[in-house]
Formats: structure tokens, sequence, C-alpha cells
């Protein structure tokens, strides 16, 4: 089963428990929409999965767990234990910092180009020469120049 069709069910499944019709739903989609969404045929942006989760009781980090629980084949309790275990070892491994603005401007390349710089130094101070350290750190000899403390 794929990601659209298990969501669908989920939205299905909630709107049932939840006693509503399509039609008590069309404040915030469409019928015909919502039917495509149920069968797995159409997606949701964001504000509409946002407006019917509220429609709904329940909010997008919990519908999404439970179309991950039946994708799994797990329970959702057991998939939420799996998930907390997750999500502390990404919290753990600071996956979830905030990246400063600056640093995000200027990208992985940036960050790259810093350690470049930085390990260009550091091996400049310890007396390495520019192929050296171009072979060492796997970039061109011209790369180290640009870093290169004169």
């Amino acid at each position: 089963m794929g990601y659209e069709k298990a969501l669908g069910e989920v939205i299905r499944d909630l709107r049932l428990q939840a006693g509503l019709t399509h039609d008590a739903c069309a404040e915030v989609i469409t019928r015909s929409h919502l039917r495509q969404v149920e069968k797995g045929l159409s997606v949701l942006k964001i504000d509409m999965l946002m407006a019917l989760c509220s429609l709904l009781g329940v909010t997008p980090s919990q519908l999404l767990l439970v179309v991950e629980a039946r994708l799994a084949n797990h329970s959702v309790e057991e998939h939420l234990t799996e998930s907390i275990k997750r999500l502390h070892s990404l919290i753990d491994a600071g996956r979830f910092d905030r990246v400063a603005p600056e640093d995000a401007a200027r990208g992985i390349r940036g960050r790259k180009a810093d350690e470049t710089r930085d390990e260009t130094r550091r091996l400049q101070a310890e007396g390495f020469k520019k192929p050296e350290i171009a072979r060492r750190l796997g970039v061109t000899v011209r790369t180290i120049d640009r870093y290169w403390t004169k």
C-alpha cells in the first residue's frame, strides 16, 4: 500500500469515527476532492491537511503517525514507542537544532568551504606543503591556494 492510500484510509476512518459525512467536511474540502483523497487518488496541500485535521480533532503529526504505523504493519502504540526512540536519537544528535540564518544562506557548500579552509590552515601551520594538503583533503592545489595564509 502506498502512502497516499494509507493516508486516505486513515482520514476516512477518522471522519467516520467522528460521525462526519462528506458534506460535513465541505467547509474545508470539496466532497469530490475528499473522496479522491480517501481513495488515495489525490493528495492534500499542507494548509488543507491542517484544516481537515482540525475538523477531525487530531493534529497532522498524530494523523501521520497512524499512517506510518499502518504502512509498517505495527500497532499505533508500538509505532509510537519506536518513533519516540528515533526522535530522541535525532534530538541527541542535534538534527533538529536551529541553523543560524547566515549558515543556512551559505548552505552545505559554504560549510564544506569553511572546513577546507580551517583544515588547510591547520595543516599549513604543521608544515605541510600545498600538494600534500590537497591530497589529504581530496581537493585541488588551486583550492588550497585560495585558503593559504600568506
